[in-house]
């Protein structure tokens, strides 16, 4: 979606998550081959800060884009880390750098930890993860990007930088719906594409989340990242990370009513233009 609105995308970043580490980076490189661009793809953290966490191919698939596992890529990923390619360029693009992250936070903690500056040559971090209502997906009140690495979301929420949430539980009240049989109908590579990956996510969303359709985290967040009057309903609120060893690890925790006393750290999503992010997703899809 960002290559379809003319974003200049400068790097990609890889860390643990969905599936193998390994796979990761060859989705990556495999997708930047199957759109024709050739963008640096950078690995970096393979494990949480402190914690180990597991992936979730039941959810996603045995490839991490339903079960189609895609061969291996002609590309090659840069040798150099995640964490070092964030820092330098946060320093080329000082200011104008924006942080996609819809994944778990541990590259950018990490990078954080090591170049405290950062916080202010990057201009925006857009967040997919967290809950609002404590309503999680990989445990009854956790989201799974924050919980996969709890350690540096709370490192991220707390070092200043400018972060917009867009949560989980906010993302399953737009669910793409009645909207699959005309995606199907489009026969667009890129909407036969969508169908093909979508449909091990979207049979899962409705069988084991109980949701209505397929949920769209990522794009979402992706939406709003391009376009800001896609989020309709934004809340300036204190925002902190619970990364207790304890049954409530990885939740995030709002401070709706000021008890703490701590300066509002977050811009908090809460209604997004369904028809708008629609729009747009069918735009992206009619690309090619």
């Amino acid at each position: 979606m960002l290559l379809r609105y003319g974003i200049s995308v400068e790097g990609i970043t890889i860390v643990e998550g969905n599936i193998s580490f390994e796979q990761e980076v060859n989705n990556a490189l495999w997708a930047l081959e199957f759109v024709g661009k050739d963008i640096p793809v950078y690995p970096g953290s393979q494990r949480p800060i402190i914690k180990s966490y597991r992936t979730v191919e039941n959810v996603h698939g045995k490839g991490g884009i339903g079960d189609k596992v895609v061969k291996p890529s002609k590309l090659k990923p840069s040798n150099k880390h995640a964490i070092d390619a964030i820092i330098e360029l946060a320093d080329r693009f000082a200011g104008e750098l924006e942080f996609l992250a819809i994944s778990p936070l541990t590259n950018l903690a990490l990078a954080y930890l090591k170049d405290k500056g950062i916080t202010e040559k990057i201009k925006k971090v857009w967040v997919m993860g967290g809950t609002i209502y404590g309503r999680g997906n990989i445990t009854p009140v956790a989201e799974y990007n924050i919980w996969v690495d709890p350690d540096a979301a709370k490192i991220v929420f707390n070092s200043g930088m400018d972060i917009t949430m867009v949560s989980w539980d906010l993302i399953t009240n737009y669910t793409v719906n009645e909207e699959w049989e005309e995606i199907k109908k489009m026969k667009t590579k890129l909407s036969e594409f969508y169908i093909d990956i979508y449909t091990h996510y979207r049979n899962y969303a409705m069988t084991k989340q109980k949701m209505k359709g397929n949920p769209h985290p990522d794009l979402i967040t992706t939406a709003i990242a391009v376009d800001k009057s896609v989020a309709t309903k934004i809340e300036r609120q204190y925002v902190d990370v619970e990364n207790c060893d304890c049954l409530t690890r990885g939740m995030t925790l709002i401070d709706y009513l000021g008890i703490l006393g701590k300066e509002p750290n977050v811009d908090v999503v809460y209604e997004i233009n369904r028809e708008k992010f629609i729009n747009m997703l069918y735009y992206l899809l009619s690309w090619f």
